[in-house]
């Protein structure tokens, strides 16, 4: 396959670009950091012999999207996966009134993504094949108060995700959200307690596997299922007074 990972630097991003590169799939990373993305692509080209390349992109940047599209279709005639890895969380000291938080982190988590995602579908559509991998977060479950600027935004992924499976379903695009929950990654440090997190590799292959399934939406680990469903059924007269829990 044809594999496109959006935020394929660090992280998650980083683990699935081995995962697929290791399992013989032609792989096309993208991130903002250019030079990291420069010793990713390197790195898998000699550890695992594989096709890879790196285009950079800005999702929070429209024209750096249109430039993305356009060379990835260059040297892609078909881009059979499309994996999204990429997100931001604000800092706990930053107040949820300032303005450059809540437009980087809707535009990392939510709108960028969705204007990449929209051209490539349509896409993915015209050949009547392609699958979509979005990562969301259990945060955009339901709205609290100690990250509700970012769980707002992975509320509006996640309905934007939901449609979009409705409109691709004929033109057999599978499109598959993950709400994973603790992840021992950069973005998270000093925000999760290690032994309640996965690593992101086990969330890569969990992401690989998900390739081959006909799944909607997962959480991962399957526990967050039970954990969310639990909050999401607190009544809102008793959810507002556990600001100390959550």
């Amino acid at each position: 396959m044809n594999v496109v990972i959006i935020g394929a630097s660090s992280g998650i991003g980083r683990e699935v670009a081995h995962v697929f590169s290791q399992e013989g799939h032609n792989v096309i990373c993208s991130s903002r950091d250019e030079k990291e993305l420069e010793w990713l692509v390197s790195d898998l080209k000699i550890r695992y012999d594989c096709s890879a390349c790196g285009v950079p992109v800005d999702v929070t940047n429209n024209s750096s999207i249109k430039t993305f599209i356009e060379k990835i279709y260059e040297n892609f005639t078909i881009i059979d996966c499309v994996i999204v890895t990429t997100g931001t969380m604000p800092g706990n000291e930053m107040p949820y009134y300032d303005e450059h938080g809540l437009i980087n982190t809707t535009m990392t988590n939510y709108v960028g993504i969705a204007l990449i995602l929209n051209e490539m579908s349509r896409r993915m559509a015209n050949n009547n094949s392609g699958i979509i991998i979005c990562l969301s977060s259990v945060a955009g479950d339901r709205g609290r108060q100690s990250n509700f600027i970012y769980g707002a935004s992975k509320s509006a992924l996640n309905t934007y995700l939901q449609g979009l499976r409705m409109k691709l379903y004929k033109h057999n695009v599978r499109v598959i959200t993950v709400l994973p929950g603790y992840v021992d990654t950069p973005m998270s440090y000093g925000t999760v307690k290690q032994r309640y997190a996965v690593s992101p590799r086990y969330v890569a292959r969990k992401i690989y596997k998900l390739t081959k399934s006909n799944r909607n939406i997962v959480y991962i680990p399957p526990i967050w299922w039970l954990i969310m469903r639990i909050i999401r059924f607190i009544p809102e007269a008793i959810f507002k007074r556990l600001s100390s829990v959550f």
